[in-house]
């Protein structure tokens, strides 16, 4: 009896529990929600990239001829001046072939020359012979004429020399090398004067446009040296290196550093965009369907309904412009509202 009795009890305590979780688990109870109120700020877009630090007017050098070199006149760092040697390639060849080909000159003069005087101490005129005949003559003299031309402008091409005024900042060539035909091999550089030069992606390259302002950081210097610089030149054609497409971007520096050597690296942060006093919510606030953008918006009984809202600026901090459908104070979702 006693036994019966417990199982009883033990029933009804069973019972009990199972109605009390059955209560529960039927009653909706509202999950907390994580909100944002929406506020005026200031919205900002940056584009980051990498770049290099390059002379503001240089010129890269090379050799208009394939030749062994015999002449190297400068080191690097060296300070040059406009047209002086910087070296030159094997010219025995060219210049043998020059002299004959001025003798050969020579020689088609003097002969046009003679031709002349015999027709006047025939008393006959120039004029006298038929086109085709005086054509021949002219035609020898001026090929032999273009010959020496040719053979001059390759003795030229066989010597390097400075366009300006400068430094060798590079210099790769040494005496008995075999040079190829336009391989740079040397850069003459304006002195103490550098642009920073970067590779823009075509997915950026439309929001960048001239004067804006950027800071750069250089590897070379400590993190905290920010030195300002505005976008001066943008390429009107695209570089493709390795199936990827960029734009050359140079940033002239507001300030000159006596450090700043070609080829630092620079890190460069462009301003693209800026609105102030502008409504924002956090991105994450934001349920896109069917194209269009909305929200959770809070009402005064706590509970939430789902607004259109129109956006614009995307900020570098997360946050993102509203233009219509909310007004400051409100207060939007930035996760979905569940119910149990």
């Amino acid at each position: 009896m006693f036994t019966k009795k417990r199982v009883i009890i033990g029933l009804l305590l069973i019972l009990s529990v199972w109605g009390i979780v059955s209560y529960y688990r039927n009653k909706n109870t509202a999950v907390p929600v994580q909100t944002e109120t929406v506020k005026r700020g200031t919205l900002s877009e940056t584009v980051s990239v990498t770049g290099e630090v390059v002379p503001r007017v240089y010129a890269d050098l090379s050799f208009q001829g394939v030749g062994t070199v015999d002449e190297v006149n400068v080191k690097e760092g060296d300070m040059v001046v406009a047209g002086q040697r910087i070296a030159s390639i094997d010219r025995t060849v060219v210049f043998s072939q020059l002299k004959e080909a001025r003798v050969a000159l020579a020689i088609v003069e003097q002969n046009e020359k003679q031709a002349h005087l015999r027709r006047n101490a025939l008393g006959k005129s120039w004029s006298d012979l038929k086109p085709e005949e005086r054509e021949a003559i002219r035609l020898k003299t001026d090929q032999a004429r273009e010959n020496v031309r040719t053979l001059e402008s390759q003795m030229k091409q066989s010597v390097l020399i400075a366009p300006f005024d400068g430094q060798m900042t590079k210099l790769d060539i040494r005496v008995g090398e075999v040079v190829a035909l336009g391989k740079s091999i040397g850069r003459v550089s304006e002195v103490n004067s550098f642009v920073v030069e970067s590779r823009i992606p075509e997915s950026d390259i439309v929001k960048i446009a001239l004067g804006m302002e950027s800071q750069v950081t250089f590897d070379a210097f400590k993190a905290d040296e920010i030195s300002l610089a505005r976008v001066e030149d943008i390429a009107k054609s695209a570089t493709v290196i390795q199936d990827v497409v960029s734009y050359v971007v140079k940033f002239r520096l507001d300030t000159t550093d006596a450090r700043l050597k070609d080829g630092m690296t620079a890190n460069i942060d462009i301003e693209t965009a800026k609105r102030e006093n502008v409504l924002m919510v956090p991105f994450r606030a934001l349920t896109k369907e069917s194209g269009k953008t909305y929200v959770q918006l809070k009402q005064a009984d706590g509970t939430f309904v789902k607004t259109e809202v129109t956006t614009d600026l995307e900020g570098d901090d997360g946050t993102i412009e509203i233009k219509s459908g909310l007004k400051e104070g409100d207060e939007v979702t930035i996760g979905s509202v569940q119910t149990k």
